[in-house]
C-alpha cells in the first residue's frame, strides 16, 4: 500500500512540474520579439506617427494618443496667433488683410441720417499707412485703422451727401471671424440730431 501511494505522490509531482514549466514557456512566448530576437522585449505605448506632436520615437505600440496642436499661425503680429502652436503651418491671415473685400450689410440706425444712405455692401480698401482702412459707402468714404487683433477704429471726421453737407461720424468695432465683422458708427449734425447705425459686415 504504502509503495502505491508514493507512487501515485510521484507521478502526481512529475505531472505539475510539467505543468508548470509549459505555462511559464507560454508567458515567455508570448514576449518575445516578433521580429526573430531572442531575448523579451517591453511594450512601451505612445504615439508612432512622426508628423505629430506628441511623437515617442521609443514607443513600440500605438496607443492612438497623436495629436497635432502644435501646428498653427506662429506669427505674433498675425490676426490667428496661436499661443500654443510651435510649428508653423501656414495659416497665418491678418486683420488688415482680412477687411480687403466687399462686403454684405445688415445696418440697424436709430435715426434717418444714415439709415437711408446704408447700402447693401461696402468695399474696404487698403489704405496708404499700414493697418488703414478705407470704408467706401458709394456717398462717401470713411477712414480708420485696424490693429493685429482686429480691433476698428473709425477717428472723428466730416463727410457730405444729399441735403446734410457736414455730417460728423465716429466708430469703432471689431473682426468677429474672417467671415464676420461688427462696426458701430455715430453720425451727428450740427449736434442738433445724432444717430446710431450697428453694422454687421457678412461674406
Amino acid at each position: 500500500m504504502n509503495f502505491f501511494i508514493k507512487s501515485l505522490l510521484f507521478i502526481f509531482s512529475i505531472s505539475f512540474l510539467v505543468t508548470a514549466c509549459k505555462k511559464e514557456d507560454d508567458v515567455i512566448n508570448d514576449n518575445i520579439d516578433p521580429n526573430g530576437g531572442s531575448g523579451n522585449i517591453e511594450f512601451i505605448f505612445g504615439c508612432m506617427v512622426d508628423t505629430a506632436c506628441n511623437y515617442n520615437v521609443s514607443a513600440n505600440q500605438d496607443n492612438e494618443s497623436c495629436n497635432y496642436d502644435c501646428y498653427g499661425c506662429v506669427d505674433k503680429t498675425a490676426y490667428n496667433y496661436s499661443t500654443e502652436a510651435t510649428i508653423d503651418d501656414g495659416s497665418c491671415s491678418y486683420a488688415s488683410q482680412i477687411l480687403l473685400n466687399t462686403w454684405n450689410v445688415n445696418a440697424d440706425c436709430d435715426g434717418f441720417i444714415l439709415g437711408n444712405v446704408v447700402p447693401d455692401e461696402i468695399t474696404l480698401q487698403e489704405g496708404s499707412n499700414e493697418g488703414e482702412i478705407i470704408a467706401d459707402f458709394g456717398f462717401f468714404t470713411l477712414t480708420g485703422t485696424v490693429s493685429q487683433d482686429g480691433d476698428i477704429t473709425i477717428p472723428s471726421q466730416d463727410v457730405s451727401f444729399g441735403e446734410f453737407s457736414a455730417v460728423s461720424v465716429f466708430g469703432s468695432g471689431d473682426i468677429e471671424n474672417e467671415q464676420t465683422v461688427e462696426l458701430s458708427i455715430t453720425a451727428s449734425v450740427l449736434l442738433l440730431f445724432s444717430e446710431t447705425c450697428e453694422l454687421t459686415f457678412t461674406l
